[in-house]
């Protein structure tokens, strides 16, 4: 069909390729893109240009065109492999666009290479192309991609424990922070302290992702075991007998919002 410049597209890449250059003719998209570059993505075995921002041509232009010209057609058909040909469909530029984009300063990063990448399949298959939110690039990007990785565990389980240390008066109740947010996390079967897991569990809820609560507790007193040998604790200097004070933790459970389970649903962690 020569109006259909998308007819003859064979892949999952090709029509991405095609829908991208598409975006790339759009002057409203070159405008709200800013400068894009003099020509528009094509997605084949050797990729010209990745609709990079004007920073990014200035920064990492040269990283950015090697991985899109080297890896970035496996890597995205490798995740589009399990969309059936029928249910393949033209991706949204405004999903499409901005997730290249980043891709073109995170592709070295793993954790957040693979949730663009997710992204972009996600957006090319019409069962869950409705579910792929174009807010969910501009998520990814406020990510790091550790934190990305301790994310993903906690947008699988519906509901966790969680607990923040604290420094309790025995008598009027009153409390100092030591240690906000603690998780169960583990290094080879071992409690293990995760750098700024506190920031990261801060961020996940300004992203609107999960709901911490510390008003409320699971009924399963047992899953708060581990909250005794976690190193945070036995870090602390102990209270001695005469101390005002005890070393306690209020406990507290955190769980996915309705957001975060579409935003894991976008990502491929949940059907």
């Amino acid at each position: 069909m020569a109006d259909d410049p998308l007819g003859s597209a064979k892949t999952g890449v090709e029509i991405l390729g095609e829908v991208i250059k598409l975006a790339g003719d759009d002057p409203n998209v070159k405008k709200a893109g800013g400068e894009l570059g003099k020509t528009a993505l094509t997605i084949t075995r050797t990729i010209n240009n990745a609709l990079l921002p004007l920073a990014a041509v200035n920064f990492a232009f040269e990283k950015a065109r090697k991985y899109f010209a080297e890896r970035f057609d496996q890597d995205l058909q490798e995740k589009a492999a399990k969309i059936p040909p029928e249910e393949l469909i033209e991706p949204k530029a405004s999903v499409a666009g901005p997730a290249l984009q980043g891709l073109a300063f995170a592709h070295e990063e793993e954790g957040l290479k693979d949730l663009f990448l997710e992204l972009l399949a996600g957006a090319m298959d019409k069962r869950k192309a409705d579910v792929v939110h174009p807010a969910f690039v501009e998520i990814v990007k406020q990510l790091e991609a550790e934190e990305a990785r301790h994310l993903q565990a906690i947008l699988k389980a519906e509901i966790l424990p969680i607990g923040t240390l604290v420094r309790q008066h025995k008598v009027n109740g009153s409390q100092i922070t030591l240690c906000r947010h603690v998780l169960q996390m583990t290094n080879g079967g071992k409690p293990a302290i995760v750098v700024g897991l506190g920031a990261m569990v801060d961020n996940w809820t300004r992203l609107g992702l999960v709901t911490v609560s510390y008003m409320d507790t699971l009924t399963d007193e047992h899953r708060y075991e581990w909250l005794s040998t976690r190193p945070e604790l036995s870090a602390q200097p102990p209270e001695t007998e005469e101390s005002e004070f005890t070393i306690e933790w209020t406990r507290g459970i955190i769980f996915p919002t309705e957001l975060g389970k579409r935003f894991a649903r976008a990502v491929g962690l949940s059907p």
